[in-house]
């Protein structure tokens, strides 16, 4: 099967159960090959799992980064909890408007360190997302940290993203740091009926053919 019918299908399959809100279950395909499904979803928080057995907890709050990850294979992972400032203050109303933020990381071998954020909200437009038309918001947020000795802002990474109110997803990530950039789409999103491993492997396939 072309990679354009594979596309287009589960596109359709998405159109007609996921307009709404992304069901536990469903299965998201990403450009860079990475697949996560949902396994659990709150409204505070969503639960992901990768094809590598590694476990997202990610906010509803899209300009915070991922609250804990944990790999079931290495035992290895991390949790993150905010201990300065209020990511939640920054409404989609005022496009401009900045929030710094305070995270601490423990790691599971009990490492702790803070990191620091600037995130500015951009403001909504227009994307492709799915082949759909959709509304999304736009964000830039900026990891640093201070010299010690000359307390001036020491960059660490920039993501610059696009976050879907209708999807619950970041649909749109690009991620720089001081020694590469890295970028992903959302390009399929399967309900849990259609989500099968036949289907989402051969998405998988397509788009690795492609890079």
């Amino acid at each position: 099967m072309h990679r354009r019918s594979l596309m287009a299908g589960a596109l359709m399959v998405l159109s007609g159960a996921l307009a709404a809100a992304v069901p536990v279950g469903s299965v998201a395909v990403y450009s860079d090959g990475d697949v996560e499904k949902l396994i659990e979803s709150t409204a505070q928080r969503k639960v992901w799992e990768d094809d590598r057995k590694r476990r997202y907890v990610r906010s509803v709050n899209p300009i915070l980064p991922v609250l804990e990850r944990k790999d079931f294979l290495s035992g290895r992972g991390y949790r993150q909890t905010v201990v300065k400032g209020q990511p939640d203050s920054l409404d989609s109303l005022n496009p401009g408007r900045h929030v710094e933020f305070s995270i601490q990381r423990v790691t599971h071998d009990g490492h702790t360190s803070v990191r620091e954020w600037d995130c500015q909200y951009l403001g909504k437009r227009q994307e492709s997302v799915l082949s759909k038309g959709r509304m999304v918001q736009r964000y830039s947020c900026e990891r640093f940290t201070i010299h010690r000795k000359l307390h001036n802002r020491v960059f660490r990474e920039r993501r610059e993203f696009s976050y879907s109110e209708e999807l619950g997803l970041v649909v749109d990530l690009n991620r720089t740091t001081a020694k590469k950039k890295t970028s992903r789409k959302l390009v399929a999103l399967l309900p849990p009926k259609s989500a099968s491993y036949k289907k989402v492997s051969a998405l998988v396939r397509e788009l690795r053919k492609g890079q």
